[in-house]
């Protein structure tokens, strides 16, 4: 990454105007992102759509051959098919790239990003730096991986973990604003007796919970089971036995929420597993009366963790309730991810 002014950096956001580039926007804002240039781009039908950055006007432009000419970095915050039109054209022009459509991710010249669980792992093994990353194509995890990433690092610490299974509720906001104004049609149509609409789910997801949504959209359920399985197992590294897990398609409109079973190797006060679990970007809470809801994690940046409770047929067996906010928890880990690259190299021209 080249610091193009003493201002700040050039960055690019494509997939402007989807829900996640929408996020990405305002965390750069509010984290204050060295900028002095952002371009937002999209597709043609949206070009020239008026919007604002940081209380100022801003025009989404569509993305052209010169698009990318002079920009340090770019988020793809796109659609995957929308990402494969363009991304080479940021990479010919020698951009870094912070894919948050999952698209690059079998890209050999990629690395899966999350800085969060990366200095998680780095304090438990008592290494206060990680390793900066100079590659080219970084792709940001799976906000649900974090979240289980993070839990089973911070149990492993102080314990030894037999196994962990976990039921996974999606949100509609992962399929994007076509998600989630289907299932506000469907809940209308519903309440008025009216057809409900399939054009993006393959059945009813108002009122109703799914183990799939159809093999005709992508990604399917099973798709994502096993994205978040590689996200999960990349970042433990072998360190700790890889959980079994579900995904279910929920009416939720944002926010996905966990429901963990893990067994300990011996049984402990559910207090100490509360207090192991009690550390960034986890938060937990210790009364038993306010277990979170996706509600309540709405524009957070942290994984909000309920009373652990104690499974009545285990005696080292406990559960774990978790919400966590989709969209800002991705736009929070790829401005992160942008943030370290831009520390790296302000490290390397101080050095130089």
């Amino acid at each position: 990454m080249s610091r193009r002014n003493e201002s700040g950096y050039h960055v690019a956001l494509v997939g402007a105007s989807s829900l996640r580039g929408k996020e990405i926007q305002e965390v750069l804002n509010e984290r204050r992102f060295p900028l002095s240039r952002l371009e937002l781009l999209d597709a043609d039908e949206v070009g020239g759509q008026l919007t604002e950055f940081g209380d100022e006007p801003a025009i989404i432009q569509p993305v052209n051959r010169d698009s990318f000419e002079g920009i340090d970095l770019a988020f793809f915050a796109s659609s995957p098919a929308f990402t494969e039109k363009h991304w080479q054209l940021a990479e010919a022009n020698g951009t870094q790239i912070v894919d948050l459509s999952y698209l690059l991710e079998a890209n050999p010249k990629a690395v899966l990003r999350s800085p969060m669980i990366e200095h998680l792992w780095a304090d438990s093994e008592g290494d206060s730096q990680t390793q900066p990353c100079d590659c080219r194509i970084l792709v940001s995890a799976h906000p649900a991986s974090i979240a289980i990433a993070a839990i089973l690092a911070n149990l492993s610490v102080k314990f030894a973990i037999e196994r962990m299974a976990i039921t996974i509720y999606e949100p509609v906001s992962e399929l994007g604003k076509a998600g989630v104004d289907e299932l506000h049609q469907q809940t209308v149509n519903f309440l008025s007796f009216q057809k409900v609409p399939h054009q993006v789910f393959h059945s009813q997801v108002a009122f109703n919970l799914q183990a799939g949504r159809g093999e005709d959209r992508q990604p399917t359920l099973r798709e994502v089971e096993q994205r978040i399985h590689r996200h999960v197992g990349a970042f433990l590294g072998g360190r700790v036995r890889r959980p079994a897990l579900r995904v279910l398609q929920a009416p939720i409109f944002y926010g996905y929420a966990l429901s963990c079973f893990v067994e300990l190797k011996n049984s402990i006060p559910a207090a100490a597993v509360e207090e192991a679990l009690d550390r960034k970007p986890l938060a937990i809470s210790r009364d038993p009366e306010a277990q979170p809801t996706v509600v309540d994690v709405a524009g957070m940046d942290y994984i909000a963790l309920g009373p652990v409770e104690r499974d009545a047929a285990c005696e080292a067996g406990y559960w774990i309730w978790g919400v966590l906010d989709n969209l800002r928890l991705t736009a929070h880990n790829a401005v992160q991810i942008a943030e370290e690259l831009v520390h790296a190299h302000e490290n390397a021209t101080r050095k130089t």
